[in-house]
């Protein structure tokens, strides 16, 4: 175990360390799912299921640095869980678990441990050259990390690189809510698109919860995925090698835990399209969702989509579309907001190069990012969604 360094900056009895084994993680699997619960903000990312199955899958070769803060009792009230990455020039910096699966990367914490694990991250560059946050939410950039960043002690680059939009549910039914966000003509074209797809055949929906029920649908995710525009691009769920197996080790531990719900439309038994949502106290994150390319027309990703809204806004959930801002997300919202990102530099020669480095490539992946001509309808929608400059 990493050495414990007592808090000195504030709240009596609490204790900051940071652990460079992963089998911290399994030891303590039990209690980071339920800090996940009490956690100031919701990161469903940085639940054990995750960090255990992303460690298996790609991050064994590297060296965790996560970032701890338990009370007097030993309770753990806090985590942030980093890895060590090769920089150029033999430089060491930290990135997040999950940097390519997760769309959230702040800590899970309660409340009174923020502070310990900021401070904590900003005494890391000490050794490391430098840091990075790719997604926050935009309040704890502003209530914790932001003061520390505008010290003007080490470089840094900031931006919003994306946004995300959220639906806060209210004491109206969810009939009423949907009408009042969606238009006479968008409301008369979706109930000809229900009616015309029930003319096809039996539709039915399906919700799967329990790790056994998930287990065995994993499958059928893949015979919509293999016929979705998404797999056809390159950026469906199981596009990239090895992502399969990822899911299909991680789906069910999640259930376990009650932490996803796996939902899937059918016509005649046939599986025409399904969505994951990653589920914590009173919160539920759309992660997924696609549909058969064949069945466009009768819109069975909006249809599917709307079922499930239903049924989290009946549950009292807050509905979370995660950082991406489409136009149908800013459409159903009741909020946006800005998600932040940071890199976090050493002042040294090392964290200079690697800072400049940083905004040219930034500048010349907006370039061909602009210069590209969008093949698909996709294409355009996610060149909005990514639309941040840096700071």
């Amino acid at each position: 175990m990493g050495a414990k360094v007592e808090n000195s900056v504030g709240t009596s009895g609490l204790v900051f360390f940071a652990e460079h084994s992963n089998q911290w993680i399994s030891d303590h699997a039990s209690q980071i799912n339920d800090l996940a619960s009490r956690s100031h903000w919701q990161n469903p990312y940085f639940s054990a299921e995750w960090l255990i199955s992303w460690w298996k899958r790609g991050g064994g070769n590297k060296r965790p640095v996560i970032l701890i803060v338990q009370n007097r009792e030993s309770k753990l009230i806090g985590i942030w869980p980093f890895v060590e990455k090769n920089g150029l020039l033999r430089s060491k910096g930290i990135w997040p678990f999950v940097y390519d699966e997760a769309n959230y990367f702040h800590p899970i914490a309660e409340s009174i441990a923020i502070p310990l694990l900021v401070d904590g991250l900003k005494d890391l560059l000490r050794k490391y050259t430098f840091a990075w946050v790719p997604l926050m939410r935009d309040e704890f950039w502003r209530n914790y990390l932001q003061s520390k960043v505008a010290e003007g002690k080490f470089l840094k680059i900031r931006r919003v690189p994306r946004m995300t939009a959220l639906i806060q549910p209210s004491s109206v039914s969810f009939e009423e809510f949907w009408n009042q966000k969606m238009g006479t003509k968008t409301r008369k074209s979706f109930r000809y698109d229900e009616r015309s797809l029930a003319d096809q055949g039996q539709v039915e929906f399906e919700t799967w919860v329990k790790f056994e029920d998930v287990r065995a649908m994993m499958p059928t995710t893949c015979v919509v995925e293999v016929e979705s525009r998404k797999t056809k691009e390159g950026v469906g769920l199981y596009s990239i090698r090895g992502k399969r197996a990822f899911f299909f080790e991680l789906l069910p531990n999640l259930a376990r835990s009650g932490q996803v719900r796996l939902s899937i439309m059918r016509l005649d038994e046939q599986p025409i399209a399904w969505q994951l949502d990653l589920l914590g106290k009173h919160y539920l994150a759309v992660h997924h969702l696609s549909f058969d390319e064949k069945f466009k027309k009768f819109s069975p990703g909006r249809q599917l989509l709307r079922w499930n809204l239903e049924r989290a806004w009946e549950q009292g959930r807050v509905i979370d579309f995660l950082p991406g801002f489409f136009d149908y997300k800013e459409k159903l919202s009741t909020s946006i907001e800005e998600v932040r990102e940071l890199h976090w530099f050493r002042r040294s020669i090392r964290g200079w190069i690697a800072c400049r480095l940083i905004r040219w490539n930034m500048r010349v992946r907006k370039k061909i990012r602009e210069r590209s001509v969008p093949s698909s309808k996709a294409s355009m929608a996610l060149r909005k969604a990514l639309t941040g400059e840096p700071e």
